[in-house]
């Protein structure tokens, strides 16, 4: 089932004039981490835990998740249809941005190690792990803007202008691709979700060099079921923001 591709992953990691890059090999975990892909032994767990979860999402768990929650983030990984490679962001349970995105290209590739890494964008429910204004991949030297991660190395963040032409179609290693003035837009609502975007709500850190991350504006909120969305026992440092992935 392992099977090494030889074919060129239209790959941009994001940033402000990037061409495409090439899946070069020899391929390492490191690269692929940097790609936001998922390791496939790391996939199966998601999947399990979202058996049914995607079903759902249509239903009305998703409309709780929506009032429960002060933002909630959908976004529709599907390859075709009406509302593929879409995000939308509701606020206090009103839409309030519907914009065109590109998620994971869902093709496999065998890194040097032996693991096989997907570029997918998991499908679940997901709060926010972690934000920053300026992130940078070094593997590839690629900014990332407001990065807002929700799921391993996978985030939310602006794409480079060269890349927005293929926003409304599956591009990616698997983080969610935005234009840089969205992507600004969705982490400033997540920040208000939290303590707030107004000066004095947090603190931009030097995390390491290209990287500046948003800290003190994180709350304890509820745990939540990556199923369902719905509250779980128990709370986590986050922001009452909800990420959904389907398809």
């Amino acid at each position: 089932m392992k099977k090494l591709l030889s074919v060129i992953f239209a790959m941009s990691i994001s940033g402000l004039a990037f061409a495409d890059f090439e899946i070069r090999q020899p391929f390492t975990d490191d690269m692929a981490e940097a790609l936001g892909m998922t390791a496939e032994d790391d996939l199966q767990p998601l999947v399990n835990a979202n058996v049914n979860g995607a079903d759902k999402a249509a239903g009305s768990s998703l409309n709780q998740v929506i009032s429960d929650n002060r933002v909630v983030i959908v976004i529709n990984k599907a390859k075709a249809g009406a509302e593929a490679q879409t995000l939308k962001l509701f606020e206090n349970g009103v839409e309030v941005m519907k914009i065109k995105v590109s998620t994971g290209k869902e093709e496999r590739v065998v890194s040097t190690s032996g693991r096989t890494y997907v570029s997918t964008t998991p499908v679940g429910f997901y709060r926010p792990t972690k934000m920053y204004t300026d992130y940078l991949s070094y593997t590839w030297n690629a900014p990332m803007p407001n990065a807002v991660f929700f799921i391993g190395g996978i985030a939310i963040h602006a794409t480079g202008t060269t890349n927005y032409a293929k926003l409304g179609t599956r591009a990616s290693g698997g983080c969610v691709r935005t234009t840089l003035a969205d992507s600004k837009k969705i982490r400033e609502l997540v920040m208000e979700s939290g303590k707030g975007s107004a000066q004095g709500n947090y603190v931009i850190a030097r995390e390491a060099a290209g990287r500046n991350i948003i800290r003190g504006n994180s709350l304890m909120v509820p745990a939540i079921s990556k199923a369902t969305g719905l509250k779980a026992t128990g709370t986590i440092n986050s922001w009452e923001t909800v990420i959904h992935v389907h398809e």
